[in-house]
Protein backbone atom coordinates (compact mmCIF):
# COMPACT_ATOMS: atom_id res chain seq x y z
CA UNK A 1 0.00 0.00 0.00
CA UNK A 2 1.08 3.53 -1.13
CA UNK A 3 -0.29 6.09 1.05
CA UNK A 4 -0.26 9.52 -0.34
CA UNK A 5 -2.63 11.24 2.51
CA UNK A 6 -3.26 9.51 5.69
CA UNK A 7 -5.28 11.15 8.58
CA UNK A 8 -5.51 9.51 12.49
CA UNK A 9 -8.22 10.71 14.83
CA UNK A 10 -8.34 14.32 12.82
CA UNK A 11 -10.58 16.27 14.98
CA UNK A 12 -11.21 20.03 14.54
CA UNK A 13 -13.53 22.08 16.74
CA UNK A 14 -14.55 25.76 16.43
CA UNK A 15 -16.27 27.49 19.26
CA UNK A 16 -17.46 24.21 21.01
CA UNK A 17 -18.35 23.00 17.97
CA UNK A 18 -16.72 19.89 16.63
CA UNK A 19 -17.21 19.67 12.99
CA UNK A 20 -14.47 17.20 12.22
CA UNK A 21 -15.17 14.06 14.82
CA UNK A 22 -12.43 11.71 14.65
CA UNK A 23 -11.35 11.58 11.24
CA UNK A 24 -9.28 8.05 10.02
CA UNK A 25 -8.53 8.93 6.11
CA UNK A 26 -6.43 7.34 3.53
CA UNK A 27 -5.82 8.01 -0.12
CA UNK A 28 -3.80 5.80 -1.88
CA UNK A 29 -1.08 6.70 -4.76
CA UNK A 30 -2.83 7.06 -8.32
CA UNK A 31 -6.14 7.50 -6.92
CA UNK A 32 -8.81 9.64 -7.91
CA UNK A 33 -10.71 10.02 -4.56
CA UNK A 34 -13.98 12.27 -4.79
CA UNK A 35 -15.21 13.46 -1.15
CA UNK A 36 -18.72 13.95 -1.07
CA UNK A 37 -21.15 15.99 1.03
CA UNK A 38 -23.58 18.75 1.17
CA UNK A 39 -21.95 22.49 1.52
CA UNK A 40 -21.20 22.52 5.49
CA UNK A 41 -20.46 18.66 5.85
CA UNK A 42 -16.76 19.03 6.57
CA UNK A 43 -14.95 18.96 3.58
CA UNK A 44 -13.47 22.25 2.93
CA UNK A 45 -12.44 22.06 6.99
CA UNK A 46 -10.21 18.60 5.93
CA UNK A 47 -8.70 19.92 2.84
CA UNK A 48 -7.71 23.11 5.30
CA UNK A 49 -6.29 21.26 7.65
CA UNK A 50 -4.38 18.90 5.15
CA UNK A 51 -3.49 22.19 3.01
CA UNK A 52 -1.74 23.79 6.59
CA UNK A 53 -4.27 26.65 6.21
CA UNK A 54 -5.87 25.56 9.83
CA UNK A 55 -4.31 23.64 12.64
CA UNK A 56 -6.30 20.21 13.90
CA UNK A 57 -7.11 20.37 17.42
CA UNK A 58 -6.37 17.11 18.05
CA UNK A 59 -5.20 13.73 15.47
CA UNK A 60 -2.02 13.69 12.69
CA UNK A 61 -1.70 14.32 8.74
CA UNK A 62 0.81 11.85 7.20
CA UNK A 63 1.81 13.36 4.02
CA UNK A 64 3.66 10.32 1.77
CA UNK A 65 4.87 8.87 5.22
CA UNK A 66 6.26 12.26 6.59
CA UNK A 67 4.51 13.62 9.75
CA UNK A 68 5.29 16.69 11.89
CA UNK A 69 7.80 18.96 11.03
CA UNK A 70 8.89 16.85 8.03
CA UNK A 71 5.53 18.18 6.44
CA UNK A 72 7.02 21.27 5.19
CA UNK A 73 8.92 19.27 2.80
CA UNK A 74 6.10 16.59 2.15
CA UNK A 75 3.87 19.49 0.98
CA UNK A 76 6.14 20.57 -1.81
CA UNK A 77 4.93 17.22 -3.71
CA UNK A 78 1.47 18.44 -3.20
CA UNK A 79 -0.74 20.50 -5.15
CA UNK A 80 -4.22 22.61 -3.45
CA UNK A 81 -6.87 24.69 -4.68
CA UNK A 82 -9.11 25.05 -1.69
CA UNK A 83 -9.97 28.43 -2.28
CA UNK A 84 -10.13 30.67 -5.50
CA UNK A 85 -6.52 31.59 -5.77
CA UNK A 86 -6.11 35.53 -5.83
CA UNK A 87 -4.79 36.52 -9.26
CA UNK A 88 -3.79 39.94 -10.29
CA UNK A 89 -7.48 40.71 -12.79
CA UNK A 90 -5.04 43.16 -15.02
CA UNK A 91 -2.29 40.32 -15.40
CA UNK A 92 -2.12 37.74 -18.07
CA UNK A 93 -2.12 34.33 -17.37
CA UNK A 94 1.68 34.37 -17.97
CA UNK A 95 2.57 37.34 -15.75
CA UNK A 96 0.01 35.49 -12.62
CA UNK A 97 2.14 32.65 -12.97
CA UNK A 98 5.36 34.47 -13.09
CA UNK A 99 4.60 36.10 -10.70
CA UNK A 100 3.73 32.65 -8.47
CA UNK A 101 6.71 30.99 -9.73
CA UNK A 102 9.18 33.30 -7.95
CA UNK A 103 7.08 33.42 -4.81
CA UNK A 104 7.33 29.70 -4.72
CA UNK A 105 11.23 29.55 -5.77
CA UNK A 106 10.43 27.55 -8.86
CA UNK A 107 13.66 27.65 -10.92
CA UNK A 108 12.78 26.99 -15.04
CA UNK A 109 10.98 29.84 -16.37
CA UNK A 110 9.56 27.22 -19.07
CA UNK A 111 7.59 25.81 -16.86
CA UNK A 112 4.85 28.37 -17.07
CA UNK A 113 4.57 27.65 -20.78
CA UNK A 114 4.11 23.88 -19.68
CA UNK A 115 1.45 24.02 -16.85
CA UNK A 116 -0.40 26.75 -19.04
CA UNK A 117 -0.28 23.50 -22.66
CA UNK A 118 -1.22 20.80 -19.88
CA UNK A 119 -4.25 22.95 -19.07
CA UNK A 120 -5.14 24.63 -22.33
CA UNK A 121 -4.50 27.71 -22.04
CA UNK A 122 -1.23 28.19 -24.17
CA UNK A 123 -3.37 29.97 -26.70
CA UNK A 124 -5.04 32.32 -24.18
CA UNK A 125 -2.04 33.43 -21.97
CA UNK A 126 -2.15 37.46 -23.27
CA UNK A 127 -5.97 37.78 -22.14
CA UNK A 128 -6.37 39.58 -19.12
CA UNK A 129 -7.47 37.38 -15.83
CA UNK A 130 -10.41 39.49 -15.44
CA UNK A 131 -11.29 38.66 -19.29
CA UNK A 132 -11.50 35.02 -18.07
CA UNK A 133 -14.62 32.78 -18.16
CA UNK A 134 -15.28 30.96 -15.13
CA UNK A 135 -13.84 27.38 -16.32
CA UNK A 136 -10.59 29.55 -17.56
CA UNK A 137 -10.26 30.94 -14.01
CA UNK A 138 -10.63 27.34 -12.78
CA UNK A 139 -8.31 26.03 -15.10
CA UNK A 140 -5.91 28.90 -14.36
CA UNK A 141 -6.11 27.66 -10.64
CA UNK A 142 -4.58 23.97 -11.49
CA UNK A 143 -2.68 25.75 -13.53
CA UNK A 144 -0.92 27.17 -10.50
CA UNK A 145 -1.20 23.85 -8.21
CA UNK A 146 0.87 22.06 -11.27
CA UNK A 147 3.72 25.01 -11.35
CA UNK A 148 5.92 22.68 -8.79
CA UNK A 149 5.24 19.64 -10.65
CA UNK A 150 3.41 17.95 -7.84
CA UNK A 151 2.64 14.24 -7.52
CA UNK A 152 -0.69 14.74 -5.44
CA UNK A 153 -3.98 17.26 -6.24
CA UNK A 154 -6.17 18.70 -3.98
CA UNK A 155 -8.74 20.45 -5.16
CA UNK A 156 -12.22 21.68 -3.34
CA UNK A 157 -15.01 22.22 -5.32
CA UNK A 158 -12.89 22.47 -8.81
CA UNK A 159 -16.23 22.23 -10.93
CA UNK A 160 -18.20 24.28 -8.89
CA UNK A 161 -19.92 27.40 -11.00
CA UNK A 162 -19.16 25.58 -14.33
CA UNK A 163 -21.13 25.37 -16.98
CA UNK A 164 -21.95 21.75 -18.54
CA UNK A 165 -19.05 22.55 -21.17
CA UNK A 166 -16.78 23.94 -18.60
CA UNK A 167 -17.32 21.12 -16.64
CA UNK A 168 -16.69 18.49 -19.16
CA UNK A 169 -12.95 20.30 -19.40
CA UNK A 170 -12.21 19.70 -16.44
CA UNK A 171 -13.13 16.37 -16.51
CA UNK A 172 -11.05 15.79 -19.38
CA UNK A 173 -8.06 17.65 -17.57
CA UNK A 174 -8.15 15.94 -14.27
CA UNK A 175 -8.50 11.95 -15.96
CA UNK A 176 -4.95 13.59 -18.27
CA UNK A 177 -3.41 14.42 -15.33
CA UNK A 178 -4.40 11.23 -13.88
CA UNK A 179 -3.79 8.91 -16.20
CA UNK A 180 -1.00 10.67 -18.45
CA UNK A 181 1.13 12.20 -15.49
CA UNK A 182 -0.13 9.86 -12.53
CA UNK A 183 -0.79 12.31 -10.46
CA UNK A 184 -2.69 11.57 -7.78
CA UNK A 185 -6.39 13.49 -6.87
CA UNK A 186 -8.31 14.12 -3.88
CA UNK A 187 -10.93 16.39 -5.13
CA UNK A 188 -14.22 17.28 -3.54
CA UNK A 189 -17.79 18.30 -4.78
CA UNK A 190 -21.70 17.95 -4.39
CA UNK A 191 -22.33 16.90 -7.76
CA UNK A 192 -22.19 13.60 -7.64
CA UNK A 193 -23.32 12.32 -11.29
CA UNK A 194 -20.12 14.04 -12.16
CA UNK A 195 -17.81 12.76 -10.24
CA UNK A 196 -19.05 9.45 -11.23
CA UNK A 197 -17.23 10.05 -14.37
CA UNK A 198 -14.09 10.73 -12.69
CA UNK A 199 -13.36 8.96 -9.69
CA UNK A 200 -11.98 5.42 -8.77
CA UNK A 201 -13.58 6.04 -5.33
CA UNK A 202 -16.10 8.01 -3.77
CA UNK A 203 -15.95 9.24 0.78
CA UNK A 204 -19.24 10.35 1.56
CA UNK A 205 -18.57 12.76 4.42
CA UNK A 206 -22.08 14.03 6.86
CA UNK A 207 -21.84 16.42 9.94
CA UNK A 208 -17.89 15.46 9.67
CA UNK A 209 -17.89 11.79 9.77
CA UNK A 210 -17.57 9.41 6.90
CA UNK A 211 -20.62 7.82 6.65
CA UNK A 212 -19.82 5.18 3.38
CA UNK A 213 -16.67 4.74 1.55
CA UNK A 214 -16.94 3.07 -1.75
CA UNK A 215 -15.13 2.14 -5.05
CA UNK A 216 -16.21 2.48 -8.25
CA UNK A 217 -17.69 -1.22 -8.74
CA UNK A 218 -19.59 -0.75 -5.53
CA UNK A 219 -21.32 2.50 -6.45
CA UNK A 220 -21.98 0.83 -9.58
CA UNK A 221 -23.60 -1.98 -8.54
CA UNK A 222 -25.75 0.89 -6.30
CA UNK A 223 -26.91 2.80 -9.52
CA UNK A 224 -28.06 -0.44 -11.40
CA UNK A 225 -31.32 -0.72 -12.74
CA UNK A 226 -34.24 -2.72 -10.82
CA UNK A 227 -37.67 -3.96 -12.14
CA UNK A 228 -40.61 -1.85 -10.74
CA UNK A 229 -44.38 -4.02 -11.24
CA UNK A 230 -47.51 -2.68 -9.54
CA UNK A 231 -49.48 -5.70 -8.77
CA UNK A 232 -53.11 -6.75 -7.34
CA UNK A 233 -51.70 -8.69 -5.30
CA UNK A 234 -48.43 -8.02 -3.43
CA UNK A 235 -47.83 -11.50 -1.18
CA UNK A 236 -48.69 -13.59 -4.37
CA UNK A 237 -46.10 -11.87 -6.48
CA UNK A 238 -43.62 -12.68 -3.70
CA UNK A 239 -44.62 -16.45 -3.44
CA UNK A 240 -44.23 -16.41 -7.04
CA UNK A 241 -40.88 -14.83 -7.64
CA UNK A 242 -39.37 -16.95 -4.42
CA UNK A 243 -40.84 -20.85 -6.32
CA UNK A 244 -38.81 -19.68 -9.65
CA UNK A 245 -35.62 -17.70 -8.81
CA UNK A 246 -34.26 -18.71 -5.46
CA UNK A 247 -32.15 -16.09 -5.03
CA UNK A 248 -34.51 -13.65 -6.27
CA UNK A 249 -33.71 -9.98 -4.36
CA UNK A 250 -36.72 -8.08 -3.98
CA UNK A 251 -38.49 -4.94 -1.96
CA UNK A 252 -42.18 -4.83 -0.92
CA UNK A 253 -43.51 -1.31 -1.25
CA UNK A 254 -46.27 0.34 -0.47
CA UNK A 255 -49.49 0.59 -3.15
CA UNK A 256 -48.65 -2.48 -4.54
CA UNK A 257 -45.16 -2.07 -5.53
CA UNK A 258 -42.68 -4.42 -5.66
CA UNK A 259 -39.27 -3.73 -7.01
CA UNK A 260 -36.48 -6.22 -7.72
CA UNK A 261 -32.82 -5.66 -8.19
CA UNK A 262 -31.79 -8.83 -9.62
CA UNK A 263 -32.57 -11.31 -12.91
CA UNK A 264 -32.76 -7.83 -14.86
CA UNK A 265 -32.16 -9.31 -18.23
CA UNK A 266 -35.02 -11.72 -17.73
CA UNK A 267 -37.62 -8.86 -17.12
CA UNK A 268 -39.49 -10.14 -20.26
CA UNK A 269 -39.87 -14.17 -18.49
CA UNK A 270 -40.55 -12.24 -15.24
CA UNK A 271 -43.79 -10.50 -16.45
CA UNK A 272 -44.80 -13.68 -18.34
CA UNK A 273 -43.99 -16.12 -15.01
CA UNK A 274 -46.48 -13.44 -13.11
CA UNK A 275 -49.26 -13.31 -15.55
CA UNK A 276 -48.99 -16.93 -16.35
CA UNK A 277 -49.85 -17.38 -12.72
CA UNK A 278 -52.87 -15.18 -12.26
CA UNK A 279 -50.98 -12.39 -10.77
CA UNK A 280 -52.94 -8.95 -12.43
CA UNK A 281 -49.44 -6.71 -13.48
CA UNK A 282 -50.96 -3.19 -13.48
CA UNK A 283 -47.47 -1.78 -14.56
CA UNK A 284 -44.15 -2.88 -15.39
CA UNK A 285 -41.13 -0.93 -16.22
CA UNK A 286 -37.27 -0.83 -15.41
CA UNK A 287 -36.10 1.97 -13.80
CA UNK A 288 -32.65 2.97 -12.60
CA UNK A 289 -32.08 3.93 -9.01
CA UNK A 290 -31.42 7.80 -8.53
CA UNK A 291 -28.23 7.18 -7.36
CA UNK A 292 -28.40 11.22 -6.52
CA UNK A 293 -31.19 11.01 -4.28
CA UNK A 294 -30.04 8.08 -2.49
CA UNK A 295 -26.95 10.14 -1.65
CA UNK A 296 -28.32 12.83 -0.50
CA UNK A 297 -31.06 10.79 1.29
CA UNK A 298 -27.15 9.71 2.95
CA UNK A 299 -25.88 12.62 3.48
CA UNK A 300 -28.68 14.90 3.76
CA UNK A 301 -29.30 17.90 1.43
CA UNK A 302 -30.28 20.93 2.93
CA UNK A 303 -29.71 22.89 -0.41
Amino acid sequence: MDAIIQTYRLTKTFKNEEVIKPLDFLVEKGEICALIGKNGAGKSTIFKMLAGQIMPTTGDIHLFGASGSDLVDAKKRMGFMVETPAFFPDFTARQNLEYFRIQRGVVEKKRIYEVLQIVGLANQQKKRFKDYSMGMKQRLGIALCLLSSPDCLVLDEPINGLDAEGIREMRRLLLKLNQEKQITILVSSHILTELQLLATRFVFIKDGEIVEDLDKKELDDKSRKQIQIKVDNTAKTAQVLEQAYADIQYQVLPDQVITIQNHIEEAGEINRLLIDNGVLVMEFRMEALNLESYFLGLVGDNE
